[in-house]
């Protein structure tokens, strides 16, 4: 089966990186999976692609060399195993609150008879190869988005599911279920608190902890934390703030005087 990109970079001993896909043009898309990135998440919660958009963006981003994730809408086995069948290696689910959520999330990610998936990857099996049922498991990626207090206090239940290979710290929606302002970086007191908890339940389970870093920064201190798996932020926020730095740039002096 074709190797995930993101496992082998664990394997050496490194974090692997991640870029957030909420273009749904596939031509843009097929140039950014052209980058040296490590996988790249393709978001179906937060963005405007559907079902429709999302096969030719999987299509774009195999002709590069990162692993394509996907991020569900929510804990669904009939969408968690149409990612997995239309050839996604990573799926993370949003707002896993309890262990039950956890175990269900997981559930619908393998076979039977550790899970639910029924059989029929069609798009899963030509990406990922002929022998795609019997690797499958130690490829694609099971993982679950910590991004309330709910599931801050269950954090160490749902980070023992077995199965489950991260847990995933969402600063942007954990902070707001603590009243604060929407922000891509950690802004209030309890996230920060956070931070080492996700690190530390990672690794006293054996498995990789991960978080939305959005800025060079924070992906640095994460990683120093120990977090393997830094998602650098999405796409068109960084293409939205590469113009119109670019015309501050250019016009900001002239258009002062």
């Amino acid at each position: 089966m074709r190797p995930n990109p993101v496992r082998a970079r664990w394997q050496q001993g490194e974090a692997a990186s991640n870029l957030w896909i909420d273009i749904g043009w596939p031509v843009t898309v097929e140039a950014l999976g052209r980058l040296p990135y490590d996988s790249f998440t393709i978001d179906m919660q937060h963005s405007l692609i559907d079902r429709t958009t999302l096969v030719p963006l999987l299509q774009a981003l195999s002709l590069g060399g990162g692993a394509p994730m996907v991020r569900v809408t929510q804990n669904d086995p009939a969408e968690i195993a149409y990612v997995l069948d239309a050839g996604a290696y990573g799926v993370i689910c949003p707002t896993v609150e309890t262990a039950d959520d956890c175990a269900r999330f997981v559930q619908a990610c393998d076979y039977p008879p550790k899970g639910v998936r029924s059989w029929g990857p069609v798009r899963g099996l030509m990406y990922g190869g002929a022998d795609y049922f019997d690797a499958y498991a130690t490829q694609i990626l099971r993982i679950a988005l910590i991004e309330t207090k709910r599931g801050m206090d269950n954090l160490e239940s749902i980070a023992a599911t077995p199965g489950l290979d991260m847990i995933y710290l969402g600063p942007n929606d954990l902070g707001v279920s603590w009243g604060a302002k929407p922000s891509y970086t950690p802004n209030h007191p309890q996230v920060e608190l956070a931070i080492p908890l996700v690190a530390d339940a990672a690794r006293r389970n054996n498995i990789v902890a991960g978080m939305h870093t959005a800025s060079p920064e924070t992906a640095k201190q994460a990683i120093a934390e120990g977090y393997r798996f830094v998602s650098l932020g999405y796409a068109a926020k960084i293409m939205f703030s590469a113009a119109l730095t670019l015309l501050e740039a250019t016009f900001s002096q002239a258009r002062k005087k």
